[in-house]
């Protein structure tokens, strides 16, 4: 059986605004579609969050992020595929980079920085009120303790 060429891609997806919200979904995404298509994530990070040349889709800002993987040849075609059909992404773009280094790689990877990101947004989400399932019906008054 003849062994299939792998190369090293580096990817930048845009998302909506709305991504910063939930950053780890964003990423979950990223993570599941190349781990589907039998691809190694080499590192990843938040490029940014930035105003875009024009709308998309109605949205004026996006948050950018870059993704570096190795991947064989014949995968690509089904994630990128796969990245056409999602919902959450506004754009992507994948090209080969088989001129970076590992090292240079490696120090692209912000995965931690992204985690924190994630979990800090996460935690500074409001918590919606408590609903109050002891509701009086409509036309009886409640009592006042006196």
């Amino acid at each position: 059986m003849r062994k299939l060429p792998v190369a090293q891609y580096e990817a930048m997806f845009l998302f909506p605004q709305s991504a910063l919200s939930d950053m780890k979904a964003a990423v979950e995404h990223i993570k599941d579609v190349v781990g589907k298509g039998g691809a190694e994530i080499l590192a990843i990070k938040k490029w940014g969050d930035r105003p875009l040349a024009y709308p998309i889709n109605k949205q004026k800002r996006g948050v950018y992020i870059l993704c570096y993987f190795k991947a064989s040849t014949d995968k690509l075609a089904a994630m990128e595929r796969s990245f056409n059909l999602s919902e959450q992404l506004l754009r992507f773009l994948i090209t080969r980079a088989d001129h970076l280094t590992m090292e240079e790689v490696k120090n692209h990877d912000g995965q931690l920085d992204l985690l924190i990101e994630a979990n800090l947004r996460a935690a500074a989400q409001p918590t919606p009120p408590p609903t109050d399932t002891a509701r009086v019906p409509a036309g009886v008054e409640e009592e006042d303790e006196a």
